[in-house]
């Protein structure tokens, strides 16, 4: 093909997924068979400080003489660039003018860990670390435990955590009863994915 895609638009539609439109090429720059028009993009930062990117870049296939499409499957709070092309039997014509766009905030992926460890009868230590993907940024944790005996169940007790506390101590309500720990994330727009663990029974370790 001889020419490219015209007045690219993009559209926000959430955090991990954008509208395309654009004005197509006329048929005869096409120079044989219109086969698709294709979005090339990649994510070229993190609205985050410091966190790494790879900046492979991918595409979305539309097939056919069309003028709009989604792009989905992208990384929340992130800048990306993104260009497009039509393409024939032989490959892609010429690349679209560059076009940039952030990605709003989204709910972080679930803490990478949560270790449980029990000193003695009357406390319980807890440690974790961030999530790989905070996907925007981390206001705090939210950890709900309930403790558990057969099928009897204690309570839940919810505690809101700062963004960067990595331990939780908690005082025992008797030496038998197990927990069942569950903990997520939390950025502006909500929480995350929950990680759930539950302590060992003592007579176990």
């Amino acid at each position: 093909p001889k020419a490219a895609p015209t007045d690219v638009r993009i559209r926000v539609l959430n955090s991990t997924a954008i509208a395309l439109t654009w004005t197509r090429v006329h048929l005869d720059t096409i120079q044989g068979q219109l086969k698709e028009y294709r979005a090339y993009f990649w994510r070229d930062s993190s609205l985050l400080k410091n966190l790494w990117v790879s900046k492979k870049r991918q595409f979305v296939s539309f097939p056919g003489d069309r003028n709009r499409g989604t792009v989905s499957r992208l990384f929340p709070y992130s800048n990306y660039k993104l260009e497009m092309v039509v393409t024939n039997g032989r490959g892609d014509g010429p690349r679209s003018e560059l076009k940039e766009f952030p990605t709003p905030e989204g709910v972080p992926s679930s803490p990478r860990y949560l270790r449980i460890r029990q000193p003695n009868l009357e406390i319980i230590n807890l440690e974790w670390d961030h999530p790989e993907h905070p996907n925007g940024i981390i206001t705090g944790y939210t950890l709900r435990y309930q403790p558990f005996n057969g099928t009897r169940t204690g309570r839940t007790v919810v505690e809101h955590l700062s963004p960067n506390q990595t331990r939780f101590t908690l005082q025992r309500s008797d030496p038998i009863s197990r927990y069942r720990f569950v903990l997520r994330a939390r950025t502006q727009v909500g929480e995350g994915e929950a990680l759930v663990e539950e302590s060992p029974a003592l007579l176990d370790e």
